[in-house]
């Protein structure tokens, strides 16, 4: 098996820095934006409530993850988004109403007996009869900063399931804790307008809340006494809860795919790629994402770690605790990448 080297070398300044903050990036500067409560978008830049939810978007992303449909060998079937299924897609009288906040996943020719997989840990919670999805489970994770600190949740809904089929074969799972990968449904509900298929969506809600509250949707005459501000920055469709939750997650951010494309399968690197450190500067940690096309060993020259690394995302956290003003160099292949170390 074919080593790679992932090294972090130091020199030292002379210099001194200082920095007053840690800027994480803007959502509306990432390629798939997620759709964000309007309180976001009507934050100026660098306001209090929008470094929090740039800092919890970035926590969330880096969160191990996996597609919903992928078994354990690693393959994911074949399976279409119809353009109404896509996430944003206008949905409601004239498509106007709403945006869809989720992705529909219809595998095969619509098929039911469909096998759906934990896209990260976390504990389930299951409901019948809801009236927007019949039957449905959500998965919720606490989200932590690089200091362990909860700073929000991440919940996944896998909507369009079909609860009372899979009670037949023994999958009971609510409120149980489920890790990444394990099964939690077997069945699409057959009856779906549509054709039966897989409504999965991400869902950010802040510290302290439950992780079930409905915070959008479209309002009509009459409406919801809590649902009332009209969505903002880039989403023109529906209304807001302006005080529960962050927002939705754009699925791309998380399932690595390309949008739109029928019969689509998960995308995996065919290069290794390095990227920028975040925090940085950093104090004292920081996080490193990399990707490999390949399971391979990748081996970190600081604590000589060494990590096997799949066809997914990794990231690995680096402590420094000298007191020292230093610069670090991460680099995998040709890509280098400074990381700024203010520790003292």
């Amino acid at each position: 098996m074919k080593n790679i080297i992932f090294t972090i070398f130091g020199i030292i300044l002379f210099t001194s820095i200082s920095y007053s903050q840690i800027i994480y990036p803007n959502n509306e500067d990432g390629q798939f934006e997620d759709m964000l409560t309007p309180q976001y978008y009507l934050s100026a830049s660098g306001a209090p409530f929008r470094e929090e939810v740039n800092k919890f978007v970035y926590f969330a992303r880096i969160a191990p993850f996996q597609h919903p449909l992928e078994d354990t060998t690693g393959q994911i079937p074949e399976y279409f988004t119809p353009a109404n299924g896509l996430f944003g897609a206008g949905k409601g009288p004239n498509r106007t109403a709403e945006h869809h906040a989720a992705i529909d996943l219809h595998v095969g020719n619509r098929q039911t007996n469909v096998t759906m997989y934990a896209a990260h840990d976390g504990y389930v919670a299951v409901y019948r009869d809801a009236p927007k999805y019949r039957h449905y489970l959500s998965i919720t994770k606490n989200v932590e900063d690089s200091t362990g600190y909860i700073i929000g949740k991440m919940v996944t809904l896998y909507a369009h399931i079909d609860l009372d089929l899979d009670s037949t074969v023994n999958i009971l799972l609510d409120g149980q804790y489920v890790n990444q990968g394990d099964i939690v449904s077997k069945h699409l509900y057959s009856g779906t307008v549509g054709g039966a298929h897989l409504h999965f969506e991400i869902r950010y809600y802040r510290p302290g809340e439950n992780g079930d509250e409905g915070f959008y949707g479209f309002v009509g005459p009459g409406g919801s006494s809590t649902i009332t501000e009209p969505s903002a920055g880039s989403w023109s469709y529906g209304y807001w809860n302006p005080n529960i939750g962050y927002g939705f997650a754009n699925i791309e951010n998380h399932l690595l795919t390309s949008t739109g494309i029928p019969g689509r399968k998960k995308k995996t690197p065919g290069r290794y790629e390095l990227f920028q450190n975040y925090p940085n500067p950093f104090n004292p940690t920081t996080t490193i994402t990399f990707f490999t096309p390949k399971s391979d060993f990748v081996k970190l020259g600081v604590y000589d770690v060494q990590i096997i690394s799949r066809r997914s995302r990794w990231f690995f956290r680096f402590n420094s605790t000298l007191c020292y003003k230093w610069i670090y160099f991460a680099n995998i292949g040709k890509t280098i990448f400074p990381l700024w170390n203010i520790s003292c």
